[in-house]
């Protein structure tokens, strides 16, 4: 009986305070929802043009991960071919020439969720992309040639296509 006598008070409180604050804040919540519904919205189509305006484009992106980082920047990046655009992720920040915003969106978005280093292609305004992971440790633990790595990573780049 005692244990119910001491629920009491919480009770009264959220009565008489947390229910009316809720149902006061309840339309501010909606707003915000509202409001942030059409901004993801106006972003998707801002994106979806910008990845029409950049189509055709390649990209590969890799990480400052100390075991393949200085590797990447010795042996890859400079043989890569002249159309393929570098995408490096130091931490959380982008080092690119392209709009951050939307660069940062489509590395967010990658589906082949299986590590880093990714070659990502704009076909048909979708970004596509493949993860170099397993084929770039691969290579790299056997000590084989850079040049048989940056061949699989062209080839890689021809295969994407989208999936419309």
């Amino acid at each position: 009986m005692k244990e119910r006598l001491e629920e009491i008070p919480v009770i009264l409180f959220l009565i008489i305070v947390a229910i009316p604050l809720s149902l006061l804040f309840l339309p501010i919540i909606f707003i915000y929802l509202v409001f942030d519904f059409f901004q993801r919205k106006r972003f998707k189509k801002r994106y979806s043009n910008y990845l029409l305006s950049i189509e055709g484009k390649k990209f590969f992106c890799y990480t400052n991960r100390k075991n393949s980082h200085h590797y990447i920047e010795k042996n890859i990046i400079p043989n890569l071919s002249g159309d393929v655009e570098c995408v490096f992720l130091e931490g959380k920040n982008l080092k690119t020439e392209y709009i951050q915003e939307y660069i940062s969106h489509m590395v967010a978005a990658i589906s082949d969720r299986k590590g880093f280093p990714y070659v990502i292609k704009i076909n048909n305004g979708k970004a596509v992309d493949k993860s170099m992971n397993n084929e770039f440790y691969t290579f790299k633990s056997q000590n084989k040639s850079p040049e048989d790595l940056l061949i699989l990573i062209n080839s890689s780049f021809d295969n994407l296509k989208s999936s419309l």
